[in-house]
């Protein structure tokens, strides 16, 4: 186990934020072990220390943070999140730039992983016939106007007001501010998609439930979250950049993503693991306790790209031989 309450302590607020406990597992009702404790927001500077718990069945394995923001503290943990201005959630030198934009391109080709990369971007919808789409929790509407290009009529949904306006004014898409709950439906829509949403949110049952309801007939979902199953945790424990505390409330596997889609009523699921993001996951999941920040955000160093670089190819390696080793879980689920 791994003690992080010395990293990047010059960065935390001093406006703690309001917990509650949550001992028990939320899918199978079992108590939590203690998995991680003392860890610290390194990408964004959240006040608190933070803990993580593993269920203690192991066919379910449902990782959480217990205490946990509490849905009216929740958006403490937001004030310096990269939707508010900042293209990424870290800064980087323009020399670090440069190397990265070089070595992804070039570990892309050399993995063979650039039709893999073309799916992931899309949502892995390239094979259906564009319709009318909803992301749940569109960011800065990127993702959208990628999909809005090959032909989707999309929609976006955003809790974050400061996200959403930005969509709207600098993408032109209409954006519901506000819980998906909240939202008004014309009509169902083929697809729901959230790319590193569901690990938000209090209730993942509730939400999944949610855009069940909101989907056609045969409709579909696609999710995209981090995997704790991966290679990545394996190797970085507690400085996995997949934690992300306080933000991460629940963390999963295919198995536990499954059963959330189970119980939210969707018919039909299938789920993998991709590793076609790893390089991410290596330049941000810290090695040492050891942080470099620049007017309050790390700075990313071309050491740290080249960890991705290296991670990317050992974690593409793995998974050659561990298909649920990737970084990311997919899943897509029917209506």
């Amino acid at each position: 186990m791994q003690d992080l309450s010395d990293v990047n302590k010059d960065t935390v607020q001093s406006d703690q934020i309001g917990t509650e406990t949550k001992p028990v597992c939320y899918l199978c009702g079992r108590q939590g072990e203690l998995l991680y404790r003392n860890l610290v927001d390194y990408l964004f500077g959240s006040p608190g220390e933070w803990t993580l718990k593993k269920c203690s069945d192991p066919k379910c394995g449902l990782v959480w943070l217990d205490p946990r923001p509490t849905p009216s503290e929740i958006g403490k943990a937001y004030q310096r999140y990269y939707t508010h201005g900042q293209a990424s959630d870290a800064q980087q030198t323009r020399s670090a730039r440069v190397v990265r934009a070089i070595l992804h391109t070039l570990s892309i080709m050399m993995l063979g992983l650039r039709a893999e990369r073309r799916r992931y971007k899309c949502m892995y919808l390239d094979k259906m016939p564009p319709g009318r789409l909803l992301e749940v929790g569109c960011g800065n509407g990127k993702r959208l106007t990628r999909l809005q290009a090959l032909g989707w009529e999309v929609t976006g949904q955003e809790i974050d007001p400061i996200a959403s306006e930005y969509v709207r004014k600098t993408r032109g898409i209409d954006v519901h501010t506000g819980p998906l709950e909240t939202m008004e439906i014309t009509a169902e829509y083929d697809v729901v998609v959230m790319s590193h949403v569901i690990e938000h949110v209090h209730a993942p049952v509730a939400l999944l439930t949610v855009c069940n309801r909101i989907l056609k007939k045969n409709g579909l979902l696609v999710l995209l979250t981090p995997n704790t199953a991966s290679y990545g945790h394996r190797k970085f424990g507690a400085v996995w950049r997949g934690l992300e505390p306080p933000r991460h409330l629940h963390l999963f596997t295919c198995a536990t993503l499954m059963q959330i889609s189970q119980q939210a009523g969707f018919s039909h699921q299938h789920c993998w693991t991709t590793p076609v993001g790893a390089d991410g996951i290596g330049q941000n999941s810290l090695s040492s306790k050891k942080v470099t920040t620049k007017d309050g955000h790390r700075l990313v160093t071309i050491r740290d790209i080249l960890r991705g670089f290296w991670f990317q190819i050992a974690a593409s390696w793995v998974f050659r031989a561990d298909k649920n080793s990737g970084e990311e879980c997919v899943l897509m689920a029917t209506k």
